[in-house]
C-alpha cells in the first residue's frame, strides 16, 4: 500500500505544501504527549495532568468561528480542556482533498494522534494499516472509558462494529450514520404544478409519466423528469420496475441474491432492462431533457430545478437544503414535496439501503493516551444527543449558532444509528402538540424551530428541516412508512469492499459507457447482456465472486 501511495507523494507535495499548516496548523499548543494514566471513575472524570493529543481534519465554508477563535481555540475544544483537561492541537486541515492529504501522511509515516478515515477513502486503507501496524488495538480502552452510550451504538449496528474489528480486536470506532431512514430515495414533486393539475394520485409509473406530461404541456417545464450525466438520479428511480441499482458512477454497486440464492449486482437481474426501457422511451418522448448528459449533477441539472423547467426529481432525503435555492429564485410556492415511488403495477417500490457507515475513527500506534480519545468521543456524545446535558438555549447559541457543530473535528464525532428516527418522532410530537419538554437535543431543537420558521413564516432557507421532519409526509414520514411496513431492500453487501475489490479498478466505466448510449437510442436494450459479459470478463466476476465468498 505504501509503496502504491508514495507514487503520488511528489505530485501532491507542492499542492498540500500550502495548505499543511492552514487555520493554525503546525506549532502552538502546549501539554505532555507522553502516558497519563487515566483517572478512575466514568469517561467525565478529567485527567490530573493535561493530555496533548493531534489530529487532522477537512474544514469547509460551514467553519465559522466566534471573534478572535480558531481550529485550535474555539468552543469545542475549550470544553475539551475545562471537561477533561485534554487539549487538542489540529496538525493541518484541508478544505478539500482530505483522502489525498491522509494519503500522503500514510506514505510519509506523519500520521497524527487520531484520525478519521471517511468512506470515500480506500476500502482497503483501514485493513492495510492494521496489518502494518501504524494503528493500535482498543478493545481495552473502548469497553474501558467509552461511555455506555458510545457503547450501546456497536450493540445496535454490531455488522458495522465488527467491519472494524480484526482477530477479535477492535482497531477503529465506527463514525456510522443517522440512521437508515436517512438512505431512501425519494420522488419530489413541484408542489404548485402539481395542486394546478388537482394533485391526481401516483399509484404507477405510467400515473408519474402522465404527471410529467402534464408539467410540459400545461406549465412550460422543458422534461417532466430530471435527469444528469452521472444517472444518480435515473438509477435511483429502478426500484419502480424492481431493480435495486448502486452509484455506478462512483463504482459502487448494489448487490442482491438470484433465484439460486447467488449475490450479484443488481445491473445484472433482468428487471434492469425494463427500467432501461422505460428510461429509452422517456427520451424518445422528451420526458427527459434530451441534453442530459451535459448536465453536471450539480452543475446544469441544478438549474433545471432551480430554473423551473423540471417538476419531478429522484432526491436524497435532504432535498430541502439542496433545493431552497428554488424558493428564492421562483418563490415559495415552487416547493417540492417527497412521495414514496410507485411501481409499474401500482404498489409502492421498496426503499432501497446500502451500508451506510460513514468512516472509522483510529488511533495511532505511537499515540499514548488512547483512553482520552474515547473520553472525547464520549463528551462530544453527551453533548449533542444526551437527553441528560440539559442544553441551555445560551449553550446552544455557544456550541451550534452559525455552524459552529461543524467545526468538530470528524475524528471525536461519532453518530449514533437511528439517531435520525428519534428526531423525526421527537419533533412531529412537539409539532403536533406544542410541547417542547421532549426536545432534549441540539439537533431536535434546530429541527423543530426551524420547522416552524417555515410553517409560521414562510421562511425558505427553512426547507430543510421542514421537508425532513417537519409534517406528516416529509421525507422521514415516508421512509418510516418504508420501514414500518418491510418495504425495505438491504444490499447483500452490508458493510466494507472485499480485499478482492483491490483488483478490479473502474469496473463501472463499461457500463457507464453504454448505459446513455441505450437511453438515448444509440444502442438497444437486448445489447445489455453483452455488455455485462463484457463486465464480468473485465472484473466483475472477481467482484461478484468475493462478494460471495465475503457476505454468502
Amino acid at each position: 500500500m505504501k509503496k502504491r501511495i508514495l507514487a503520488t507523494v511528489l505530485a501532491l507535495t507542492m499542492l498540500f505544501a500550502i495548505v499543511a499548516a492552514c487555520n493554525g496548523g503546525g506549532g502552538g499548543g502546549s501539554g505532555p504527549s507522553a502516558y497519563q494514566e487515566p483517572p478512575e471513575g466514568g469517561w467525565d472524570v478529567p485527567y490530573e495532568n493535561t493530555v496533548r493529543i493531534t489530529t487532522v481534519s477537512n474544514s469547509g465554508d460551514n467553519w465559522n468561528f466566534l471573534e478572535g477563535d480558531d481550529v485550535n481555540d474555539n468552543p469545542w475544544t475549550r470544553l475539551y480542556k475545562e471537561k477533561l483537561n485534554i487539549e487538542v492541537h489540529f496538525e493541518w486541515t484541508v478544505p478539500t482533498d482530505y483522502v489525498q492529504r491522509l494519503n500522503l501522511a500514510v506514505a510519509s509515516d506523519e500520521l497524527p494522534d487520531v484520525f478519521a478515515i471517511p468512506d470515500a477513502a480506500d476500502p482497503r486503507l483501514f485493513y492495510q494499516l492494521v496489518e502494518e501496524g501504524s494503528i493500535q488495538d482498543i478493545t481495552e480502552v473502548y469497553n474501558t472509558y467509552a461511555s455506555a452510550e458510545m457503547r450501546a451504538s456497536g450493540l445496535a449496528d454490531p455488522l458495522t462494529l465488527g467491519a472494524f474489528t480484526v482477530d477479535g480486536s477492535i482497531y477503529g470506532i465506527p463514525r456510522y450514520y443517522y440512521g437508515p431512514i436517512d438512505v431512501p430515495w425519494h420522488i419530489w414533486i413541484r408542489n404548485d404544478w402539481y395542486e394546478a393539475e388537482g394533485k391526481p394520485e401516483i399509484r404507477t409509473v405510467a400515473d408519474l409519466e402522465n404527471l410529467a406530461r402534464a408539467f410540459m404541456d400545461n406549465h412550460g417545464a422543458k422534461a417532466g423528469i430530471a435527469a444528469e450525466n452521472t444517472l444518480q438520479w435515473l438509477l435511483r428511480m429502478a426500484p419502480m420496475f424492481g431493480a435495486y441499482i448502486g452509484d455506478l458512477h462512483d463504482n459502487k454497486y448494489f448487490w442482491v441474491k438470484d433465484s439460486s440464492g447467488r449475490i450479484i449486482p443488481g445491473v445484472a437481474m433482468p428487471e434492469f432492462k425494463d427500467a432501461l426501457e422505460a428510461y429509452a422511451r422517456w427520451y424518445d418522448e422528451g420526458l427527459i431533457d434530451p441534453d442530459f448528459m451535459q448536465y453536471r449533477a450539480w452543475e446544469g441539472g441544478d438549474e433545471q430545478i432551480y430554473n423551473g423547467e423540471v417538476g419531478i426529481q429522484c432526491f436524497w432525503q435532504w432535498w430541502g437544503w439542496y433545493g431552497w435555492t428554488v424558493g428564492n429564485i421562483v418563490g415559495p410556492e415552487a416547493i417540492y414535496l417527497p412521495y414514496n415511488m410507485p411501481t409499474v403495477d401500482g404498489g409502492i417500490a421498496l426503499g432501497q439501503v446500502t451500508w451506510p457507515n460513514t468512516g472509522v475513527i483510529v488511533a495511532s500506534s505511537s499515540f499514548e493516551n488512547p483512553a482520552a480519545l474515547m473520553k472525547l468521543l464520549s463528551l462530544t456524545d453527551f453533548m449533542l444527543f444526551s437527553e441528560e446535558a440539559n442544553l441551555t438555549e445560551e449553550d446552544m447559541h455557544y456550541f451550534m449558532d452559525d455552524g459552529r457543530e461543524h467545526t468538530l473535528s470528524q475524528s471525536f464525532y461519532s453518530l449514533r444509528p437511528g439517531l435520525d428516527l428519534q428526531q423525526y418522532e421527537h419533533v412531529v410530537h412537539a409539532l403536533e402538540t406544542g410541547d417542547e419538554s421532549q426536545l432534549f437535543t441540539t439537533g431536535m431543537k434546530s429541527k423543530y424551530y426551524n420547522s416552524l420558521r417555515w410553517i409560521n413564516d414562510g421562511e425558505v432557507s427553512a426547507w430543510g428541516e421542514y421537508l425532513q421532519m417537519g409534517f406528516s409526509e416529509s421525507s422521514y414520514a415516508r421512509a418510516d412508512y418504508l420501514f414500518s411496513n418491510g418495504l425495505i431492500k438491504y444490499t447483500e453487501q452490508y458493510g466494507p469492499a472485499p480485499e478482492e475489490f483491490d483488483q478490479v479498478a473502474n469496473s463501472a466505466d463499461i457500463l457507464m459507457e453504454h448505459i446513455p448510449l441505450i437511453i438515448m437510442g444509440i444502442e438497444p436494450v437486448s445489447s445489455w447482456d453483452s455488455i455485462m459479459e463484457q463486465w464480468y470478463a473485465g472484473g466483475g466476476q472477481i467482484l461478484e465472486d468475493a462478494v460471495n465468498s465475503m457476505y454468502g
